[in-house]
């Protein structure tokens, strides 16, 4: 049976938990411009670095939970956040980034030119414009929301950390505020930066969107 959806946007659970949702860093040069998705690729030097920054700048956050993609990738900056607080991590493949299927690996470039049309199908209805033997953003967001939905109750109403990837933010965070799924890809998350929402009675309510610092963060 296909597990059903909850409201867009999302009703909240009124916890007051704020969710920071982290995307990881810089991958290795090898794979720039490569649709690599759900693939285990390495930092590069710079991502390494700036992972290591994140920590630095986050790690004194009171998070009561850290969750991470199963991704080295991602995973590298949960561990960083889980150890500075003294934490658990939890680690699932349930945050890892979508999978490109037939894509996976391939050229960006190239594909805007000999699949333009697959491409622009895609980007049209990202919600269910499924990449060949691939994902569309409905599978990731069925997999992914229950391990964040988990997170937010663990988390007692505290703040909680996520470490992901693009895809997978941008599809939370969009269906938590109710955007419309071919409007998401206005949702900017650069490399090693975070969104943070908050669960409040009237459902979630966007903080911050695409910083490197916790300027603000609840304490």
């Amino acid at each position: 049976m296909t597990p059903s959806l909850p409201a867009r946007p999302h009703p909240g659970f009124g916890t007051g938990a704020e969710l920071w949702l982290f995307r990881h860093g810089e991958v290795h040069a090898d794979w720039h411009g490569r649709a690599y998705g759900g693939m285990d690729v390495p930092l590069s030097e710079r991502g390494i670095a700036d992972t290591a920054q994140r920590v630095r700048d986050f790690g004194a956050l009171p998070f009561r939970k850290v969750i991470s993609s199963s991704l080295s990738r991602a995973r590298r900056l949960g561990e960083g956040l889980a150890e500075a607080r003294g934490l658990e991590l939890e680690v699932t493949a349930e945050l890892a980034e979508i999978q490109r299927g037939e894509w996976a690996g391939k050229s960006i470039q190239k594909l805007y030119e000999t699949e333009p049309e697959t491409v622009a199908g895609y980007f049209a209805d990202p919600w269910s414009f499924v990449i060949p033997k691939g994902e569309n953003d409905r599978d990731v967001f069925l997999r992914a929301w229950p391990a964040v939905e988990r997170a937010v109750h663990a988390g007692a109403g505290g703040l909680v950390a996520v470490t992901s990837h693009y895809n997978v933010i941008r599809v939370l965070t969009a269906y938590l505020l109710g955007l419309e799924p071919r409007d998401s890809f206005r949702i900017r998350v650069d490399l090693s930066s975070a969104v943070a929402l908050r669960d409040e009675p009237t459902g979630w309510r966007l903080l911050r969107s695409n910083v490197r610092a916790p300027d603000g963060a609840r304490g």
